[in-house]
């Protein structure tokens, strides 16, 4: 009990001390429930593709510290900050669900330590890197979060800002050693064997070095940022990795609207990250097995929202992707996705939002393809676009071209119904 009160009584002298600068409490968090046609299953159907609006089946939380530290006399031009972020996704079908909390954030950021740049921001630890996403389809198209790493932000160089990155990567790699283990028998009724059932696995250590350079003016209300990416692998004592280097690079044309904003995004990438332009990769992972070493990949976007008059606003994507031999047997992988999401507003929180999507992609023999119209009626934290939170009653009618990926029941179309709610803060 003694032991109790004292943990009772730190934890309470913690508070009571950070009361003094207030931690900024902020997250992410999304939720649905959904009832489909065949079968009564809750489902998601390429959402990256054809739109997330009245497509998801999962239950996300991100829960978000970040405290300013007190200033010291003689420092008060610098900024000090400890960022923290703890996340966890499942599928929200029961009520007591264990999953994964990840450290997906816990670093130290320092603003003002050089005196001839006071932007400029020194940081280490680990976090979500100038991330790069479309809402509409929960696409990160540059996300090279990796592990632990460091860098400096906002550097002052010429017209723009430069900023520098180092972050761990690091994988796995099969070996040419066998890997024993018991092997089911296909009856289910005889007893395993014991036999071969893979290759030992080694790891690899990784590094992603990251270098961004922001705000390149090109005319009225346009700016260019662009970004340079290369993954590299040591390798250990006695150790051959089989994966090669890979680079990725990206150009991000913004053009400022008297109605909203546009963007334009060209990517190229080599090895692993030429396979991840058509497979929707962002630069986060790395394929370490060496098969995809002879693989090049390009994708171009355009996206972004405009408003029409007081009522309307459309979000919109449009992809091309291409990877070229991919993998062991060389396959070009193409994708096209198209989503359009209109709404129009009655009110200051009530909206109609529709939501259509198709997409067509073929990856060697194997075509694929799918499409989907979304209706919803949602109510949110004020009436712009971005407005969270924000809850929705939808109907979804999903069609996928193969017959083989909706649900449990492997049909080539059916509908949903259900709610969902989506929040940020």
């Amino acid at each position: 009990m003694k032991n109790l009160n004292r943990v009772a009584i730190a934890v309470s002298a913690a508070l009571l001390t950070s009361a003094v600068g207030a931690v900024d409490f902020n997250g992410y968090m999304r939720a649905g429930t959904g009832l489909s046609g065949n079968n009564g299953e809750n489902y998601s159907f390429e959402k990256n593709k054809i739109g997330r609006l009245g497509n998801e089946n999962d239950l996300y939380v991100e829960f978000g510290f970040r405290q300013e530290l007190p200033k010291i006399a003689g420092m008060e031009d610098q900024k000090w900050v400890v960022d923290a972020m703890i996340a966890q996704g499942n599928s929200g079908n029961n009520g007591w669900e264990d999953g994964d909390f990840n450290v997906a954030q816990f670093n130290v950021q320092a603003t003002g330590l050089i005196a001839s740049d006071k932007e400029a921001t020194m940081w280490a630890g680990k976090r979500y890197y100038q991330r790069k996403d479309i809402h509409i389809t929960d696409f990160y198209f540059l996300n090279t979060s990796g592990g632990a790493g460091g860098g400096i932000e906002n550097l002052s160089v010429g017209p723009g800002k430069l900023s520098l990155a180092w972050m761990l990567d690091d994988g796995s790699q099969n070996t040419d050693e066998d890997e024993y283990g018991y092997i089911p028998n296909p009856d289910g009724v005889t007893a395993p064997t014991w036999g071969v059932v893979g290759k030992k696995s080694e790891s690899v250590n990784g590094h992603i070095f990251d270098a961004r350079y922001a705000g390149i003016n090109l005319w009225n209300n346009a700016t260019l940022d662009v970004a340079a990416v290369y993954n590299v692998a040591n390798e250990k004592e006695n150790q051959t990795v089989k994966a090669d280097d890979g680079v990725m690079l990206t150009a991000i044309l913004q053009q400022g609207l008297s109605n909203g904003f546009n963007q334009t995004i060209l990517q190229y990438g080599t090895s692993s990250y030429g396979t991840q332009m058509a497979a929707l990769g962002a630069g986060a992972w790395f394929d370490r097995s060496g098969e995809q070493n002879d693989a090049t990949g390009y994708r171009v976007i355009n996206w972004g929202v405009v408003s029409f008059g007081d009522n309307i606003e459309v979000g919109h994507q449009l992809m091309y992707a291409n990877s070229a031999d991919v993998g062991l047997a060389k396959e070009e992988h193409e994708l096209f996705s198209a989503v359009v999401r209109p709404m129009y507003k009655w009110n200051q929180n009530m909206k109609t939002i529709l939501e259509l999507g198709v997409f067509s992609e073929s990856k060697g023999a194997e075509d694929k393809g799918g499409s989907k119209v979304t209706i919803a009626q949602a109510w949110s934290m004020g009436d712009s676009f971005w407005a969270r939170p924000e809850l929705r009653v939808f109907a979804s009618y999903l069609t996928d071209d193969e017959g083989t990926t909706l649900g449990s029941s492997k049909g080539d179309s059916d509908y949903t119904i259900g709610m969902q709610v989506e929040a940020w803060f």
